[in-house]
């Protein structure tokens, strides 16, 4: 009888340790599982970058990997601004962002940054009259040969137009270098790989503050809404979105590929936070 029970007890204890080691087992597969969500990769975009204190190199010395400016054609000239008021003869796209882009390429070696392993959007968003600034815009690009060139140079600055654009069937009558930033729901057909990233604002989804977690439903929705460009193999980026560390990890973990900020130092600072 003795020797029965120190053999029952001993099953117990084996069963009890494993039933613990599954549960320890399930709960770090848990844990791992929603580390990677987290750890989805994502970029940063300064949005609306010209009204920084110091348009361009603000960004670029964050790291942001898209810096997007809006533009007006006026009198041959690309000018920077939000609206016509604001057009300053000194804020040209050429002097805010052409020519800096340029210088820094060259020292780096032919590269936008100095670590090769980091690529280099340039948005250019279009105010109005497409017709006119697209051709505009192709004109100054090609003075700085393959900089601006995708065609010629993988390395070169990608140039994605976006705001004022021309249909999906209109994309073929630009320069092969030349991309667009799409929308969900449109069928692009063959343009679809002239399209660089697809963008929406995020209000037509959801009113998430940016605090704690986007409620399920809308959470379901955005995560669908990403899923749809991945499945098109293209990055998302949502705008009109909160600008805070929450944000930007609720947006990671939703499978965002671009994150939004009109504040790239303090998405820089996160990153390096995050990386630690």
């Amino acid at each position: 009888m003795y020797l029965k029970k120190i053999i029952f007890l001993s099953l117990l204890a084996l069963t009890s340790g494993f039933a613990q080691a599954q549960t320890v087992d399930k709960s770090a597969q848990r844990k791992l599982s929603k580390h990677k969500e987290v750890l989805h990769k994502t970029s940063g975009h300064s949005h609306n970058d010209y009204k920084q204190a110091y348009p361009f190199s603000l960004a670029y010395n964050a790291a942001m990997e898209s810096i997007e400016a809006d533009v007006f054609l006026l009198n041959d000239t690309l000018y920077v601004a939000h609206e016509k008021k604001e057009i300053a003869p000194s804020r040209t796209l050429d002097s805010l962002y052409l020519r800096p882009l340029a210088t820094l390429y060259k020292q780096n070696g032919n590269h936008p940054f100095a670590d090769k392993t980091k690529k280099l959007q340039l948005v250019i968003d279009i105010k109005e009259n497409y017709q006119q600034t697209i051709p505009a815009i192709i004109k100054r690009l090609a003075a700085y040969q393959a900089i601006f060139n995708t065609s010629l140079n993988p390395d070169a600055v990608k140039v994605v137009l976006s705001g004022d654009l021309p249909n999906p069937e209109e994309f073929d009558n630009y320069p092969a270098h030349i991309y667009f930033d799409g929308r969900p729901n449109i069928n692009y057909g063959n343009a679809l790989s002239r399209v660089a990233m697809i963008s929406q604002d995020i209000k037509k989804y959801s009113l998430w503050n940016g605090e704690g977690t986007p409620n399920p439903h809308d959470k379901e929705i955005l995560i669908k809404v990403v899923k749809a460009a991945h499945e098109l193999g293209k990055p998302f980026r949502f705008w009109a979105t909160h600008d805070s560390p929450n944000t930007w990890l609720e947006l990671e973990k939703i499978g965002v590929d671009w994150i939004n900020t009109d504040h790239p130092d303090e998405l820089r600072k996160y990153y390096d936070k995050s990386s630690n």
